[in-house]
């Protein structure tokens, strides 16, 4: 079960990923700006802005939690958390350390943001999640 879930997380990351990346950089520092208009719920900013200095890193950080989100050798927990061990090397090298501070800003922006059901099932955003939660800690 757990896997079909990532599975399925991942094959939602991969079919908008450009989106999402452009999305999620909003959580950069120089993102989030909205001069237009305030919203009451605290989440809300659909006119925010990207941070357009990290959104390269982000869509990197993004296409590797969608890989290991997406890995089918795995048959058991203990092989999945060898996948993330990998991905984790990948994953800082991708992102420079500069900008980790940022890129993780931005994964907990959308992690914060992912709706059920609007983006996908509540088993399937919890492996997002926890994939996301993942990736910010292998950057701090």
């Amino acid at each position: 079960m757990q896997k079909a879930c990532r599975q399925h997380a991942g094959w939602k990351l991969a079919s908008n990923g450009e989106n999402v990346s452009k999305f999620a950089a909003r959580g950069g520092s120089k993102g989030a700006s909205n001069n237009r208009k305030r919203f009451q719920a605290p989440l809300a900013d659909p006119y925010a802005n990207p941070d357009t200095s990290i959104q390269s890193y982000v869509s990197s950080a993004l296409q590797i939690v969608c890989r290991t989100l997406l890995d089918d050798a795995a048959k058991t927990d203990e092989e999945h958390e060898e996948v993330l061990a990998a991905g984790k090397s990948d994953l800082v090298s991708s992102v420079p350390s500069a900008a980790r501070s940022d890129v993780a800003n931005s994964l907990a922006y959308v992690r914060d943001r992912v709706g059920v059901p609007r983006d996908m099932p509540l088993a399937a955003a919890r492996q997002f999640r926890a994939h996301l939660n993942w990736a910010i800690s292998s950057l701090k």
